[in-house]
């Protein structure tokens, strides 16, 4: 089964306003007896969440909705989305359902995704 990629018809970079990124939390605290606590790496491979939103007019949204429900299945598969600092394609996987607000005739959609490593 291949990997699905974000639609072409569909912006390919998030808007400025609002792009969020956070690096991986993959810190593993034990507390000790006496002195500071013992830190060590969780593991060697984690994801690091993105937020961003763009915006699709009528046509483009459907088209997002289409990808959501038939390719990605509900958001339960990863698929290669465009690198927001313009690498090769990074495979992620949607967090959450988008979020989306009307903008006059146009649709806000924000997007909480996670880079898979």
């Amino acid at each position: 089964m291949t990997v699905p990629s974000w639609p072409a018809g569909l912006p390919q970079e998030f808007l400025q306003d609002g792009y969020a990124e956070e690096g991986a939390d993959n810190l593993l605290a034990s507390n000790v007896s006496v002195g500071p606590a013992k830190v060590r790496r969780r593991t060697t491979a984690n994801v690091r969440p993105i937020t961003g939103s763009m915006m699709m007019i009528e046509a483009q949204y459907q088209a997002f909705i289409d990808f959501v429900i038939d390719d990605i299945k509900d958001r339960a598969r990863a698929f290669t989305f465009p690198d927001p600092h313009g690498g090769s394609p990074l495979l992620v996987r949607m967090r959450q359902p988008a979020s989306v607000s009307s903008v006059g005739i146009d649709w806000r959609v924000q997007i909480a995704l996670e880079v898979l490593p």
